[in-house]
C-alpha cells in the first residue's frame, strides 16, 4: 500500500474524529444537560487519544512534504576564490 493510499484510509477518520472531539467539548464545557455526561467524557477521551494518533500518523505520511515546505534546504554559498 502506497503512502497515497493510506492517507485515504487516515483522513476520513481523523476529520470525523475531529468533529466528534469538537461536539463533545462544546456539549461539556456549555453546561448542556445530557443524560449519560459520563459516557460523554468517555468518549471524549478515549477519541481524543485516538484524535492524536490519527494526527501523529497524518504528520508522519505527509513528513517529506512538511519538511520541503516549512523546512526548506539553506543554499551553500561558494567561497570567492
Amino acid at each position: 500500500m502506497n503512502k497515497n493510499e493510506m492517507l485515504r484510509y487516515v483522513n476520513l477518520p481523523l476529520v470525523f474524529s475531529f468533529l466528534i472531539q469538537a461536539a463533545t467539548a462544546l456539549i461539556i464545557f456549555s453546561g448542556i444537560k445530557v443524560p449519560g455526561k459520563g459516557l460523554l467524557y468517555e468518549v471524549h477521551e478515549y477519541n481524543g487519544l485516538l484524535l492524536i494518533a490519527l494526527a501523529a500518523t497524518h504528520i508522519l505520511l505527509n513528513w517529506s512534504w512538511i519538511r520541503v515546505t516549512l523546512f526548506p534546504a539553506k543554499k551553500r554559498q561558494v567561497p570567492a576564490s
